[in-house]
């Protein structure tokens, strides 16, 4: 089967290229995208749900051609005819402002789905139109939405195995030599609406103790069921409650609180700096500053709080943090006096 180029348009290319690098669908290499291999999963994740959508605006828009005067293929042709002119996403010219073209090269997992779409079309529609009209609708969803589409397999399985409670077992596309076992509890989206988050349980070699794990739904690989028959523990699954709370893409053990002192800058910062924002507990007002109190994510306070001057705001509590902060700044600070 030969590649089909479909044109769409320069932002939709664009929208599709950030998608296939912001899901880490990589060549062998692990910097080039492979655009191919995401344009097949994007068609495979997203055929059924968009027949489904089609279909049931079609059935809308055909049920309100109320007329005796029409015979039943005319009505069908009229509602398939709005269904493409107004419903659906307009297939832009190729001759029109800037368009892109996209080249979907048939494998051995499209195949199959590709040629069913080539028995279904009408007359009078062309591959690349639908190809078009289904990026096109894709791209208009929610980010979040749209990595559950493009790891559908992935996505489901893993709402099965949370449903069954039972352990599973997969491979992170960054490690592929170390397997993990975990007990999967929720599939949850971050709380900036972006990525979806696997969120588990799964046991510390060293301590010999479960722990809290978070893992991003488009690194798992080769999923499958685990021997395992544990329970989640109730301190760990408090510990996810607060994840689902506080963030899902930060890891919490403990529920030890954090204390950041912030300056009147350090305020200012925190008002505008909304992506990875921590959950604010409380504030107290000093006569040296705001003290503000974090309840969630260690690793998120700090991430987060690095970011800002080095008046702006100082770590109070937990020392083990401060610490890190000061050695952070530290290593920096070498950096630039080596240099």
């Amino acid at each position: 089967m030969e590649k089909i180029n479909v044109y769409v348009p320069e932002n939709i290319g664009a929208m599709l290229e950030n998608d296939a690098m912001m899901f880490e669908v990589y060549k062998k290499d692990g910097r080039t995208v492979n655009r191919n291999k995401f344009l097949g999963m994007l068609i495979n994740g997203y055929y059924a749900d968009y027949v489904t959508e089609a279909r049931t605006a079609y059935d809308r828009i055909l049920s309100t051609i109320n007329t005796d005067k029409l015979s039943p293929k005319e009505k069908e042709h009229i509602a398939n005819n709005i269904l493409k002119a107004v419903v659906l996403p307009v297939v832009p010219s190729r001759k029109g402002k800037n368009p892109t073209k996209l080249s979907v090269k048939p494998t051995k997992d499209t195949e199959a789905l590709i040629e069913q779409i080539l028995l279904n079309l009408g007359g009078d529609d062309y591959i690349s139109q639908y190809f078009c009209r289904m990026f096109m609708s894709y791209c208009e969803k929610p980010f979040s939405k749209r990595e559950q589409i493009v790891f559908k397999s992935t996505f489901v399985e893993l709402q099965l195995a949370c449903d069954a409670k039972r352990s599973i077992t997969f491979k992170t596309i960054w490690n592929t030599k170390k397997i993990h076992e975990v007990i999967p509890y929720r599939v949850v989206t971050g709380t900036e609406e972006m990525f979806n988050y696997l969120l588990c349980a799964e046991l510390n070699e060293t301590t010999g103790n479960q722990e809290a794990k978070t893992y991003r739904l488009n690194r798992i690989d080769k999923l499958n069921y685990g021997r395992s028959m544990a329970s989640i523990d109730n301190t760990v699954r408090t510990h996810l409650d607060m994840m689902v709370q506080y963030g899902p893409q930060y890891m919490i053990n403990d529920e030890e609180e954090t204390c950041v002192r912030l300056t009147a800058s350090g305020q200012r910062n925190f008002s505008r700096i909304y992506y990875g924002r921590p959950v604010l507990d409380r504030v107290e007002e000093r006569e040296d500053g705001h003290y503000y109190y974090f309840k969630g994510s260690k690793d998120q306070v700090f991430f987060y709080f690095r970011r800002f001057g080095y008046d702006d705001a100082e770590i109070i509590t937990p020392e083990s943090l401060r610490t890190k902060m000061i050695e952070f700044h530290s290593r920096a600070c070498e950096m630039y006096k080596r240099k």
